[in-house]
């Protein structure tokens, strides 16, 4: 395990096919065009496609590799983020106009569409690192302004560019239905489509890295295959989660996750919308929920913005919601402390009722059967057999 390549999750996103090749092959591309110098640790990211969504794991020491070299770039060439901000400017003249406005396009346009966003990864990459050091003192000396500036163009890019994709998908190939969200770019452009079953084995799940798409596979397999490991940090079974206020309130309500798209349809009414991060398609889910938490995001994420908008007590941040709670859990949002309270439904009836309750027992089940004359003493939460 110690000569394994470590890969640690970023994120995720519910992101169709094409956009994850998109992303993963234009920040793999080697040697990117900021640079000669070719990565060394590949594959650079591995994606799964996985509980409706797709879980981005970068390798660790690539991520440093990156984070590294731009920063010794910039500091030897006073001219390297002006290149930067430029030749982003240059690469957002197709796709911006297009994502900004979020609508279907023709095929033609998708074909241009998705090869400019590819050739544009490896710019956009090396600008948002800038603003994502895992050590925000090694940039401290730079000076990022007119970056910042150019950076906040792209706040959009991804949701909205992926948004585009989708819709063009279902318009162009609108026999495949949603399916087509599983469509390979080389199967766009070529317009050769894969039996159905193939489509269906992708939607199931798969892997994509190192440009090879891989269904059937588990993570086992693909560390075999690579000669890597997934860091997977164990989910503690705790009652209370943790994160940071986005918009203050306190709410009760039944859990709905929302992991993509197939769930938004899902949500009712008052529900707690638990999510990885909300994207902008979300909207029709967001509007009926009663609040919001979140696995990733800060104050100024999509959730944490769309929250203040909406008036939502959100908790975003948790890093474990979408791995701890489950549909029909009842939570307490307390999003003015920042915490999320997972509520024993059997504690919720007794209050409403006023009747005397212990919970969390283990095994009082094991210990008494019917006909037993027991003592609940509720204030100190006993239970006497007498």
């Amino acid at each position: 395990m110690v000569n394994l390549q470590k890969y640690e999750k970023l994120f995720s996103r519910d992101f169709c096919l094409s956009s994850i090749e998109a992303w993963v092959r234009g920040e793999s591309t080697n040697p990117k065009g900021w640079t000669a110098e070719k990565q060394p640790y590949l594959p650079y990211i591995v994606t799964e496609r996985s509980d409706d969504t797709v879980h981005f794991y970068y390798n660790a020491q690539g991520v440093a590799w990156v984070q590294n070299l731009l920063v010794k770039r910039a500091r030897k060439n006073i001219n390297f983020i002006t290149q930067i901000e430029k030749t982003v400017l240059e690469k957002l003249a197709f796709i911006r106009p297009i994502y900004e406005k979020e609508q279907a396009i023709s095929l033609p346009q998708l074909k241009r569409f998705l090869k400019e966003l590819e050739e544009g990864y490896p710019w956009f990459e090396a600008m948002w690192w800038f603003f994502q050091m895992d050590d925000a003192s090694k940039v401290a000396l730079l000076d990022l302004k007119n970056l910042a500036k150019v950076r906040k163009l792209t706040d959009t890019l991804c949701n909205s560019a992926d948004t585009v994709i989708r819709k063009s998908l279902i318009k162009i190939f609108h026999q495949l239905g949603e399916q087509s969200w599983v469509l390979q770019t080389k199967e766009i452009i070529s317009e050769n489509i894969p039996p159905r079953k193939e489509l269906e084995k992708r939607e199931s799940g798969y892997f994509f890295a190192n440009n090879r798409l891989l269904t059937g596979s588990d993570k086992s397999n693909i560390e075999k295959m690579f000669g890597i490991h997934f860091i997977i940090e164990p989910i503690k079974n705790v009652r209370q989660l943790t994160g940071s206020p986005a918009y203050r309130g306190v709410v009760r309500g039944f859990v709905r996750r929302v992991m993509g798209h197939r769930q938004i349809n899902e949500v009712k009414e008052g529900e707690i919308l638990i999510s990885p991060m909300t994207i902008p398609d979300f909207l029709p889910a967001i509007k009926k929920a009663a609040a919001i938490v979140t696995d990733e995001g800060g104050v100024l994420s999509h959730a944490a913005i769309i929250a203040r908008e909406f008036r939502k007590p959100t908790v975003v941040g948790t890093t474990i919601a979408t791995k701890r709670l489950r549909d029909g859990d009842i939570v307490e949002v307390n999003a003015t402390k920042g915490n999320v309270t997972l509520i024993c439904h059997a504690a919720i009836v007794a209050n409403e009722l006023k009747k005397p309750c212990i919970i969390g027992t283990h095994f009082a089940t094991d210990l008494f059967t019917d006909g037993d004359y027991i003592e609940v003493d509720a204030d100190k939460g006993r239970l006497t057999d007498k």
